[in-house]
């Protein structure tokens, strides 16, 4: 590359070393985080269809079991809330609401590592790129010798760092976004398996409700008809 190698440049150029350094770094994380996403994908319609078919049989610790045993994200959410399944529906929202908070965070991890190298390599670059402009003049005001051509190998031999730190801001900015928008539809996916996952409670505890307001509508007519009796004693005990 211009008449140097890798090493004689990483050599030359401190600042190209702390770029190769952030280059290691943001494709890791990059690389880090595509596994995880490809780990915890899931197909949530199918998903809620199986945990459906098993809560509505009735049997809740098996379908907690088999809940317990997914790798991705709605399997855990869930599992969190399955388990306690006697609690109030409002205790139960805020459970899944923060076991979905916590999925986030999971999920947003080492994004800010993608972030800070997407704003820092261009910065590094063009650093680099002044320090060796000006070393480049330094050597030339230092041996006595010019010209345009020895400028111009000075000039772009620097201009390598801003190449170096651009190219080190893609990757970053690329992988940065494009997690940034899984994460979004995946965060939208976990509400939907929420709001399904609470519908098939409702679901299950539709008997009970139905049986309790009957006991409660008989209740309320047995007092009104007790009502209706003690009015019509009332004043026959009166005119006694």
């Amino acid at each position: 590359m211009l008449g140097m190698t890798l090493t004689e440049l990483l050599l030359g150029s401190p600042t190209m070393v702390v770029l190769m350094i952030c280059s290691v770094i943001t494709v890791s994380f990059a690389v880090e985080r595509a596994f995880y996403f490809m780990r915890t994908k899931a197909d949530t319609a199918s998903f809620m269809r199986e945990l459906s078919s098993k809560m509505q049989g009735g049997d809740l610790k098996a379908a907690y079991a088999w809940v317990s045993k997914q790798k991705h994200s709605a399997g855990r959410v869930c599992a969190q809330c399955l388990g306690q399944t006697g609690a109030k529906e409002s205790d139960l929202k805020q459970r899944f609401n923060t076991a979905i908070e916590l999925e986030q965070v999971e999920m947003e991890r080492n994004l800010s590592v993608l972030g800070t190298m997407s704003n820092i390599a261009p910065l590094l670059g063009l650093f680099g790129t002044v320090i060796g402009i000006i070393r480049a003049f330094a050597d030339i005001a230092r041996t006595g010798a010019g010209g345009s051509a020895v400028v111009a190998m000075g000039v772009s031999e620097a201009l390598l760092t801003t190449a170096a730190g651009i190219v080190v801001a893609v990757i970053a900015t690329i992988s940065f976004n494009l997690y940034v928008r899984r994460i979004r539809t995946r965060v939208i996916e976990l509400e939907d398996v929420r709001e399904e996952f609470f519908s098939i409670l409702w679901q299950l505890g539709a008997p009970k409700r139905q049986a309790a307001a009957k006991a409660q509508g008989g209740r309320s007519a047995q007092h009104l008809i007790d009502a209706a009796q003690d009015s019509v004693r009332e004043p026959a005990h009166a005119g006694q």
